[in-house]
C-alpha cells in the first residue's frame, strides 16, 4: 500500500510539503512533552512515538486547519496541540489493539503489552486516552467542539464492537464489514478533517464545509483500511506484524467475503480455518484481489469529489490532490 503522507515526494507541492514537514516537527515535540503526564511509563510511551510512522491523522488536522490559509501564517498552538490529541488518541487505540490481538510485533518493534504485559499496557492506553480528553477539553473553542471529541471514542469501539461481533461467521456480509471499519477507522479519518477545521482561527466553517470534510476523512478512511486489509496477503512485503492473523483469527476482510460470495467452497475452508486453502485461492484466483482494490480506489474517488466541493487555498489542494493520486496508485 503505497503512503499517503510522504513528504520530498517528487510532483508533491513543495511550498506547502515544507510547510507541512515543519508542522509535524512541532506536533512530535508536542506529543514527547507528555512524557512527563504518563509516569511511571514514559520510556514505554517514548518507543510508542519512536515507532509511530507517519502521523496521517495529526497531517489531516494540519491541512484542514490551513484550508483557506495555506502557507501564509504560522499555525496557532491550539492546532499543533490537537493535531498531537489525535496522534495519542490514535497511539491509545493501537496499545489496546495489540492486548486484543495479542500482537507481539508492531512495525518489527516489540508491543507495550510484551514488554510490560497485558495490565500495565491497559492503563497506560487509558492514561493516554484521558490526557487527550483533558487537552482537547482545555484548548475546545466551544461546547461543540467537545461534544465532537467525546463522540469519537464511542464510535471508535462500537466499530470494534461490529467486528467482534462477527467474528468466525462465515455468512457475514461486506455491507458489515465496510459498517465496521467505518468504525474502527474510518471515524478517526473524518474526526481529524473536522477538527483541523474547527481549531482553525480562520472564519468558523459553514456546515456544507464541514460534511464535505467529513465525508472526505470518512471515505479516505475506508480505503485505508481496505489497502491495509489486502497488504495483510501479501507475504512478500514486510509490514512489520504478522500476516494472515485476522483470518485465522476469524476476522473476515473485503478480500476473503469477495472470494467467499464468488466461490461457495470458501465457506467450508473459513469453517474449517484453513488458511491456506484460502491464500491459495486467492493466489490462483487475481480478479478477488483486483475487485478489493477497485473497492478501495471507488472510495479514493469518492474522497476526491468532496475536496471538489470544498472552498480552500489551491496549495492546500494540490497537496491532497497529489497524496491522494500517489495512494490511489500504490493500492
Amino acid at each position: 500500500m503505497g503512503l499517503l503522507l510522504e513528504v520530498g515526494k517528487k510532483g508533491m507541492p513543495l511550498k506547502q510539503e515544507a510547510i507541512l514537514a515543519q508542522d509535524l516537527q512541532r506536533v512530535k515535540s508536542r506529543l514527547h512533552d507528555e512524557q512527563s503526564a504518563v509516569e511511571p511509563y514514559a520510556n514505554q510511551y517514548r518507543a510508542l512515538l519512536d515507532n509511530h510512522g507517519k502521523m496521517l491523522r495529526g497531517s489531516l488536522v494540519i491541512l484542514f486547519a490551513r484550508m483557506q490559509r495555506g502557507a501564509a501564517a504560522r499555525l496557532d498552538d491550539s492546532v499543533i496541540t490537537g493535531a498531537a490529541c489525535i496522534e495519542m488518541l490514535h497511539l491509545a487505540t493501537l496499545v489496546h489493539d495489540d492486548v486484543v490481538d495479542d500482537a507481539d510485533m508492531r512495525r518489527n518493534k516489540p508491543t507495550v503489552q510484551t514488554i510490560v504485559g497485558n495490565k500495565a499496557a491497559i492503563y497506560l492506553g487509558d492514561l493516554i486516552l484521558s490526557r487527550y480528553i483533558e487537552i482537547m477539553a482545555e484548548i475546545a473553542p466551544d461546547l461543540d467542539f467537545m461534544r465532537e471529541q467525546a463522540s469519537i471514542l464511542g464510535k471508535i469501539l462500537n466499530g470494534e464492537l461490529g467486528q467482534e461481533s462477527a467474528r468466525h461467521h462465515t455468512a457475514t456480509t461486506i455491507d458489515h464489514y465496510i459498517s465496521s471499519i467505518t468504525g474502527k477507522t474510518a471515524v478517526l479519518f473524518e474526526h481529524s478533517c473536522i477538527t483541523g477545521l474547527r481549531l482553525s482561527t480562520d472564519n468558523y466553517p459553514n456546515q456544507s464545509m464541514i460534511e464535505a470534510a467529513a465525508k472526505f476523512g470518512r471515505h479516505l478512511g475506508i480505503a485505508f483500511q481496505i489497502a491495509d486489509d489486502i497488504e495483510d496477503f501479501d507475504l512478500t512485503d514486510d509490514t512489520g506484524k504478522p500476516k494472515l492473523e485476522d483470518i485465522s483469527d476469524g476476522i473476515f476482510t473485503l478480500p476473503v467475503l469477495i472470494a467467499r460470495d464468488e466461490n461457495p467452497r470458501i465457506t467450508q475452508m473459513l469453517r474449517d480455518n484453513d488458511v491456506h486453502a484460502v491464500l491459495d485461492y486467492l493466489h490462483n484466483n487475481p480478479q478477488v484481489m483486483d475487485a478489493s482494490k477497485s473497492v478501495a480506489k471507488k472510495h479514493v474517488a469518492q474522497a476526491k469529489e468532496f475536496l471538489d466541493e470544498m472552498s480552500i487555498e489551491q496549495g492546500i489542494r494540490e497537496l491532497l490532490m497529489s497524496m491522494l493520486n500517489r495512494f490511489s496508485a500504490g493500492i
